[in-house]
Parts: structure tokens; C-alpha cells; sequence
């Protein structure tokens, strides 16, 4: 429900420029930034060349923006831009005739939801844990790798089995979702600013997205001709499951075309969990030894030697542990928008009705008046009766409310079977000497060059 309007002037972020506002901060020192913004207030404005954005700080209010009062918000311009590159789906805001923006996306998350079922997801563990023991069937001890890389590889290889299935068309989504990744920021300003422009061959980094998007829509497709002709609905992947899906109000299936949409989507959010966080996760384990010990004692314990399956994962208290402090300190979907679709208040804060609203999970998650000493890696914050004290929406690493994320179970089994396989064999170390660089905030969080030594583990 709407508020009464108010008088109370909207803080606004300090070091604002002529023109461009704080586009020099969101530029060149976005982290830091945005992690200084719960300073000035629950919600403080940041200036621009276009509209101004409300930068939301409070867990109080941004369970409000996301959950309790999420009706009132659509996908802000930037969340909304971004995903409309890969065409609309669940992760964007689709609009059905006769239905609301929430009545669409409630509509169209349920059809597709199928395909996220925890008895799927825990049946791709043997995939999961297979390719990555193919992955780093060749590391060998004092072998100084790019984990980085590793783990990137590893990430486009293992959802594009678990999303789309194994065969001969699985290794080719996954060449292909590797060849889009590092096209998509570049031209990016040109594809949301200047659409029309974007299009013309000679725009630097248009073309050539373009192409490894067409790619990655031409192996997606043939995959699903190679999955329809067997329409075995036993097999885990996510694909097989929505070319059955069907809308409960008309008994109408998904198009090709809206498959072909909701798997990219599905790939280019996914892929960061295993590429992006669990670099992270091997970083922090050499830094905080004690740590690494308890997380090594648990895996010797639980698998005793064997290979990870999916009975394995609810015992693996510690590994999820470390794996939800990694998602709080580094996560991948740093910054995130929202747009009100009426005006709102929100605290002393009166905003009209296509606001643009930015929520940093990054800025919140590292906030020491939400999180007792933020900059500590301590898994056991998360245990029951400590993450228990903690306000609604202060843990945004995969989302809240309606919009959280579809894949969040998936995120993490993946997480969990890739990390258990790589620790129950080898301990990754810094590189003496090497400099610890802060994580680089791209559309997603990205742990940037890692180089690691490889150290051979032995049980007791």
C-alpha cells in the first residue's frame, strides 16, 4: 500500500560531478562506492545523465521492495537491459494479456518451474562431479594453474550437461556458451543506450555478440531436436522438462523459440556460481587455514574416500557453510534494480512511480550495522541459531521473494558437489608473492586473474 507523501528531502551520495553525477564512482570504484552508501541513509540518492537512481540500504526496506510489497516494483532499466539481450524469459519481465506484470511473471515462473525440482537437481550430482573430475584429471602437484580459467571451463561444461543433457550436442552448447561470456560486456553501452545504432556491422563489440549469440541459439536448438524424438522425462536436465512444460490456464506449451530464450538465460545465469564464486571459495580456504582444516576433516568423514552422490550433500553442514560466507562476501549478482510501477514510500523517502531503485547485495552483505564483522570469513555465522538473528532480506546472494532466483537450489548442489570433488583431493595456494587483487565488478562479480599452486591431498 502507498504511504502518505512526505517532506523528507532524499540524502544524496557525496562526490557528485557536473554531468555525469557519480557515474565516475560506477565507474572506477563501484564496490567501495556502493558499500559506503548505508552512511548516508536507508535509501540515498545517486545522480546521473539520465534518471537518478535510489540506492535502497536497509534489509527492512528492501524486503519490502522484494517481497512483501513486490507488486508495486518491476525490473528496474539496468536488470531489464541487460537480460533482454538474450531475449525475454523468466529472468525478465514478461507481460501476458489481461495479466499484471506480477500476474505474468507468477504465470510463467510456475510453468517452468518443473524443470528446478530438487529430485532433478540432486540427479545431476553424477554429472556434476564427473566432469569435474575431467577437468582436473590432468592437474598435477606444483602445477601453477589459472583457477580462474579452470573453473570457467569447468562452468560452461557442467550447465550445459545439466541444462540441456549429455550426447554430442552438449559439448557443442558449451564451446558456444564459452565463446558468448566475455562478448557480452563488450558494446554493451551501445546495446541498452542506443539500440538502433547497436545494430549497424561496424559498432565495436555488436557484431561480434551477436554472432556467438546466434551460436549459442543454433546449438540450443539442436539440442532440443535431439531431445524431442526420445521424450524420456527421466533424464535430470532442465531442457527436457520444459519442452513438456505446459501453462496450467490453457494447456499451451512453451514455443521453440521461448525454450531457446529461457535456456540461455538459464546458462548465462548459472554459469557464475561454479566461474565466479567458487574461485572465491578456494582463495579464501588458502587464506583461513583453520577453515580449510574443518572443511577437509568433514569431506574425509562424510565421503571417506569415495566419490560425492547426491545422499551426500545434507551432511556437507560445513561445505554449505563455507559456500553461503563466500555468497556473502563475494556474490556474484552484485547490484540489481528494481522500477516502481506506482509511488511508494519507502521510510522517509517518497519516490514516484518509474523510479529507478538499485539494490547492491555486495554493499549489503559487507554492511557491519546488518553483519558483525563483515570483512571476516567465519562459515559459522551461518550456523541455525546465529543466521536466525539476522533481519528478513539481509542475504541476497541468490535473491529474495518472487523474483529470487529459479535456479538457487541448482546453484548451490552444483556448488557443493564441485567443491567437495576438487577439496577432497587437492588444497589450492596463492602464488608467493602474488598481490590479492579486490574482486572486479562486471555484470557479475568476477574474481578476475587467480593463479593458484596445486598441492596433492592425503587422507589420514
Amino acid at each position: 500500500m502507498t504511504s502518505p507523501v512526505t517532506t523528507h528531502p532524499v540524502p544524496t551520495a557525496p562526490g557528485a560531478l557536473p554531468l555525469i553525477g557519480h557515474g565516475h564512482h560506477m565507474l572506477f570504484r563501484p564496490l567501495a562506492f556502493t558499500a559506503s552508501l548505508y552512511e548516508h541513509g536507508p535509501v540515498v540518492r545517486m545522480l546521473s545523465p539520465g534518471p537518478d537512481t535510489y540506492m535502497v540500504t536497509s534489509p527492512e526496506l528492501i524486503h519490502r521492495v522484494l517481497v512483501t510489497e513486490t507488486r508495486d516494483y518491476a525490473k528496474g532499466r539496468m536488470t531489464q537491459g541487460i537480460g533482454s539481450q538474450f531475449g525475454l524469459s523468466v529472468g525478465m519481465d514478461m507481460q501476458f494479456e489481461g495479466l499484471t506484470l506480477f500476474e505474468s511473471h507468477r504465470r510463467h515462473r510456475r510453468t517452468v518451474q518443473s524443470g528446478f525440482h530438487r529430485h532433478r537437481i540432486a540427479a545431476q550430482i553424477p554429472a556434476v562431479r564427473e566432469t569435474t573430475e575431467e577437468q582436473t584429471a590432468c592437474w598435477q602437484p606444483g602445477q601453477s594453474v589459472r583457477v580462474d580459467q579452470e573453473l570457467g571451463r569447468l562452468a560452461c561444461t557442467v550447465n550445459a550437461r545439466t541444462l540441456c543433457g549429455d550426447g554430442p550436442t552438449a559439448q557443442a552448447v558449451a564451446d558456444a556458451l564459452a565463446d558468448l561470456l566475455p562478448q557480452v560486456t563488450r558494446g554493451l553501452y551501445w546495446r541498452l543506450a542506443l539500440p538502433r545504432v547497436a545494430t549497424l556491422p561496424h559498432v565495436p563489440g555488436t557484431g561480434s555478440f551477436n554472432r556467438a549469440r546466434a551460436r549459442l541459439q543454433k546449438a540450443i536448438t539442436a539440442a532440443i531436436e535431439a531431445r524431442r524424438p526420445s521424450g524420456d522425462q527421466e533424464t535430470p536436465d532442465v531442457l527436457s522438462q520444459l519442452l513438456t512444460a505446459r501453462y496450467a490456464d490453457t494447456d499451451e506449451p512453451l514455443e521453440d523459440v521461448q525454450v531457446v530464450r529461457e535456456v540461455i538465460f538459464y546458462l548465462f545465469a548459472a554459469v557464475h556460481g561454479i566461474s565466479d564464486a567458487l574461485p572465491h571459495a578456494f582463495h579464501e580456504l588458502a587464506l583461513n587455514p583453520h577453515v580449510e582444516q574443518r572443511l577437509h576433516g568433514e569431506l574425509d568423514t562424510v565421503l571417506d574416500g569415495r566419490p560425492v552422490q547426491p545422499q551426500d550433500l545434507p551432511r556437507l553442514d560445513y561445505a554449505r557453510r563455507v559456500l553461503q560466507e563466500v555468497l556473502r562476501l563475494y556474490p556474484p549478482v552484485w547490484i540489481f534494480a528494481r522500477r516502481t510501477l506506482v509511488p511508494v514510500q519507502l521510510g522517509d523517502a517518497h519516490l514516484p512511480a518509474g523510479a529507478e531503485i538499485a539494490i547492491s547485495a555486495y554493499q549489503l552483505q559487507r554492511n557491519p550495522q546488518v553483519f558483525a564483522d563483515p570483512e571476516v570469513f567465519d562459515p559459522d555465522r551461518w550456523l541455525p541459531e546465529r543466521a536466525r538473528t539476522l533481519p528478513p532480506s539481509s542475504y541476497l546472494a541468490l535473491g529474495a521473494g518472487p523474483r529470487k532466483c529459479i535456479g538457487d537450489n541448482l546453484a548451490m548442489t552444483h556448488l557443493l558437489a564441485a567443491l567437495a570433488t576438487i577439496s577432497a583431493q587437492w588444497r589450492l595456494r596463492p602464488r608467493p608473492g602474488r598481490r590479492i587483487r579486490r574482486p572486479t565488478p562486471r555484470i557479475f562479480l568476477s574474481p578476475g586473474p587467480l593463479p593458484m599452486t596445486l598441492e596433492q591431498r592425503s587422507r589420514p
